[in-house]
């Protein structure tokens, strides 16, 4: 495996703003890695955090759904977001996007999918349609979090990924961490209650992207995630 400093900042779709805004908003955008500060709010803890449980799972796909209504459930709704949602494969992409988007925001996230899938294959050099070469995969796992209350019922996440990809079996694995603010806003009547992510209309910049267990991680105030199951 590889930390492929060309991956980092260029894997994603496009390069236009104003199309990041509209597709980070249905959580499916290319990632912008932003190195202004954030502070946490104060009294905030800087220990592991252990995701809360989802209260079930959708689909064949298992997506998680039910978070709890707290602010930690606002953060681990948020980072199974982006799990699901950062793939190659188009249909899984838009089944996540439209899963977690708020229902008024469906059709915007299913097209954000469909162009930030794409636009992650012309990234790495593969198909923009279609099948794709034996092996080729890309997954996010998240290894860090923070998140601030921006009012009620409505929690900033930022969240941090490690992106793996590979263009095929023969291919070399990238790894490379990415940074992205989503506003997770409580939706009291979907699915007996869950989060969802929605539109910020006060975007702000994510904090700095850095590996666990680096000065730079500290300072940027992210939480590592604690693991309770067995290592992958």
């Amino acid at each position: 495996m590889m930390e492929d400093p060309a991956l980092r900042w260029d894997l994603g779709p496009v390069r236009r703003r104003h199309t990041i805004r509209r597709v980070a908003a249905v959580v499916v955008a290319v990632l912008v890695v932003a190195v202004a500060a954030w502070l946490l709010r104060p009294g905030s803890d800087t220990g592991p955090v252990t995701l809360a449980e989802p209260a079930g799972h959708h689909g064949e796909a298992g997506f998680p759904i039910g978070f709890p209504h707290t602010e930690l459930g606002a953060a681990s709704a948020a980072a199974a977001t982006l799990e699901a949602a950062w793939t190659l494969d188009e249909t899984q992409a838009t089944a996540a996007a439209q899963l977690y988007a708020a229902p008024e925001q469906q059709e915007a996230a299913r097209a954000g999918a469909v162009g930030a899938t794409r636009g992650w294959r012309r990234t790495l050099g593969l198909p923009e349609e279609g099948s794709l070469p034996a092996g080729a995969a890309m997954r996010s796992s998240t290894i860090g979090i923070r998140w601030q209350e921006r009012a009620e019922d409505q929690i900033l996440v930022s969240v941090l990924v490690q992106v793996t990809a590979t263009k095929g079996d023969s291919g070399p694995l990238y790894s490379s961490p990415y940074a992205m603010n989503l506003l997770m806003t409580w939706h009291p009547t979907l699915r007996g209650g869950d989060w969802v992510n929605t539109p910020d209309t006060r975007p702000v910049a994510a904090p700095p992207a850095a590996a666990p267990g680096t000065p730079q991680f500290t300072a940027a105030g992210w939480r590592p995630i604690a693991h309770t199951g067995p290592a992958e």
